[in-house]
């Protein structure tokens, strides 16, 4: 190892001798990735060399086109060595695993409620009489108290008995299986609240990733991913309320992990929104390994013992940490000098300047979170994210009206929709794949704003059609509307993404945007409380007049891809890199290039 090297913190120390190792030679990340990029200034040169040989010969003042844009690919002009290839893709792999494992646990909620039942988890809010224990924290011969809502059936199961042997384990009991509609009531609440707890808690983070990088967040990350789980191998039936703090802190770090692998797609040019989408799509399809909980669980295994052995996962969380991200974050559009050995943060400003400039960097913030494209899609995501909550909370109502029996709901249907979230893996890259598509003589940035407005649209043709599913007393199209949920939930993701990852906002706020819209996405589910209010006690358990309300707002909600169409159509869509920390400029002024600068090269 090179002892003339300068380390700032104890932490860069660490990242650099463990990548000396991976990489088996004495080179730093930095070094390394200044030779992957090292022909980009060659690249550069030459395309300004063959740009000024087909312009006629001009003299020394030469006079600015008007109205004419020439902009590079944003990306394509990247030249990648051998090495960066393999590394870079190793990246990918590596995130991609990080992803499906560990992001979206909190989408497995159908199978571990499974294992909660037999733990008897809320069990005593059922009108049960046991003759012997249920479970190691409750006491012998206990009679469970009454349901508080009388009107509705009780226990499936009122009275068993029990040999002492099998009743010390868990719940169920010789094949039969204890719950009732109070418990799976509780369930589902908790899971609503875990839900609204972890999205509120995005935008501090989102605000933390912003001002102290990727390896801090992800560290912080790692901290919060292990409480949560240990939280997890304490609660029983007991003390089921550490379910929501533990639950909370698990997914709020998998959703943390997830914003943090985005970056990861900056460095795959004109596939960048592929990868980034095969990131959520993975997202989606992470309950698997609540799947395989459920299935050790089967064999003997305890929840507890299950979330114990999650707790690893810091082990491949901090790899990818020390070895694969940086330490502040990439840089979008990757510039030609990224990877040099030097402090990069933001679009390659030094720490210092970075520190100096605090207050320009609130001053843009403030102007994108104040215009009309940026409050359109918090209007658009929290509309079509209520609709979201609200089919999760009436998922049961709907089949009971069509004569379901609610236990074959349980064990089948809902089940049967949580397993086609896997679907996310094969929508999420072809729908990333359309937003790199481009065959358009637009501008880039126009172009890319173009594909992202498709998508939008085609999110809010799939609400709509969610919208009205449940109102046809069909049990087909509701087998349908499993498909078209889980379509619709990640075409809006990779929508938000996609729209907030675009050079017209700055990057170094992406952490607040995406905080900003998970903060309108927990008020959605709070004015989904109010709505199970009133169906509950004042519509006669008939959602009709709900389900009108949510048509109209998405109506209300098309405003933001027309939105996005006007400023596409004025020239209004400009590049935030190239702009003074998002001072407002003028159309014209976006549509004229800087000849001088060397992204016009």
């Amino acid at each position: 190892m090179d002892k003339n090297r300068p380390f700032e913190t104890i932490d860069t120390y660490i990242s650099t001798a463990f990548l000396d190792i991976l990489l088996l030679g004495p080179k730093s990340s930095e070094s390394a990735a200044s030779e992957c990029y090292s022909d980009n200034e060659i690249k550069r040169d030459q395309n300004h060399r063959e740009a000024e040989l087909l312009k006629e010969p001009s003299t020394n003042n030469r006079p600015v086109p008007a109205v004419v844009e020439t902009e590079t690919e944003y990306g394509a002009d990247v030249a990648m060595g051998p090495c960066c290839c393999s590394k870079r893709h190793v990246t990918f792999v590596w995130a991609t695993l990080e992803c499906l494992f560990f992001t979206g646990v909190i989408f497995g909620w159908v199978w571990l409620t499974v294992t909660l039942r037999r733990d008897a988890y809320f069990l005593d809010l059922c009108n049960v009489s046991l003759s012997e224990d249920i479970s190691r924290d409750l006491t012998k011969n206990e009679v469970l108290k009454d349901s508080l809502r009388k009107d509705r059936p009780k226990c499936r199961t009122t009275t068993t008995t029990v040999a002492p042997g099998e009743v010390e384990y868990r719940l169920p009991f010789n094949g039969t299986q204890y719950f009732c509609d109070e418990q799976e009531d509780r369930l589902d609440l908790m899971y609503v609240v875990i839900i609204i707890v972890r999205n509120f808690l995005i935008l501090p983070v989102g605000i933390f990733l912003d001002k102290y990088g990727t390896t801090r967040t992800r560290l912080l990350t790692v901290l919060t991913f292990v409480m949560g789980t240990l939280m997890m191998t304490f609660s029983s039936a007991a003390f089921p309320w550490l379910l929501i703090p533990a639950l909370s802190l698990v997914s709020l770090a998998g959703l943390v992990l997830l914003i943090t692998n985005l970056q990861v797609a900056n460095l795959f040019g004109e596939h960048r929104y592929t990868v980034m989408a095969t990131f959520i799509g993975a997202y989606h399809a992470c309950s698997v390994i609540m799947t395989c909980m459920k299935a050790t669980n089967d064999l003997g295994v305890g929840t507890q013992t299950s979330f114990m052995f999650l707790t690893i996962a810091i082990v491949p969380i901090l790899v990818s940490t020390i070895a694969f991200l940086p330490k502040s974050r990439i840089p979008w559009p990757l510039p030609a000098t990224y990877g040099n050995n030097h402090v990069l943060n933001g679009h390659g400003r030094s720490k210092n300047s970075r520190d100096s400039r605090n207050r320009e960097d609130f001053a843009a913030f403030k102007n994108v979170a104040c215009s009309s494209l940026f409050a359109w899609s918090l209007v658009w995501f929290g509309i079509l994210y209520l609709g979201e909550c609200f089919y999760d909370e009436n998922f049961r109502l709907v089949f009971t009206r069509l004569g379901v029996d609610k236990e074959y709901i349980n064990t089948e249907y809902l089940r049967l929709y949580s397993g086609l979230k896997l679907l996310g893996l094969a929508v999420a890259p072809a729908l990333g794949y359309v937003l790199d598509w481009r065959r358009s003589y637009n501008p880039p940035r126009i172009q890319h704003m173009y594909r992202s407005l498709m998508l939008m649209v085609l999110s809010c043709i799939l609400a709509l059609l969610n919208s009205l599913l449940p109102l046809i007393p069909s049990l087909p199209f509701q087998i349908a509307g499993f498909v078209l949920q889980t379509v619709e939930r990640v075409a809006v993701l990779v929508a938000v993404v996609s729209f907030l990852s675009h050079v017209h906002f700055p990057i170094e706020h992406f952490g607040k945007y995406i905080g900003c819209h998970y903060l309108v996405a927990s008020l959605s589910g709070l004015v989904g409380f109010a709505f199970q209010y009133l169906i509950h006690h004042h519509m006669n358990s008939n959602p009709f007049y709900v389900h009108l309300i949510l048509l109209v707002l998405l109506v209300i909600s098309c405003g933001h891809p027309i939105n996005i169409w006007y400023h596409c159509r004025q020239g209004l869509i400009h590049d935030a890199s190239q702009s003074d920390y998002g001072v407002e400029i003028t159309p014209q002024e976006k549509l004229v290039p800087d000849l001088d600068s060397p992204s016009t090269a």
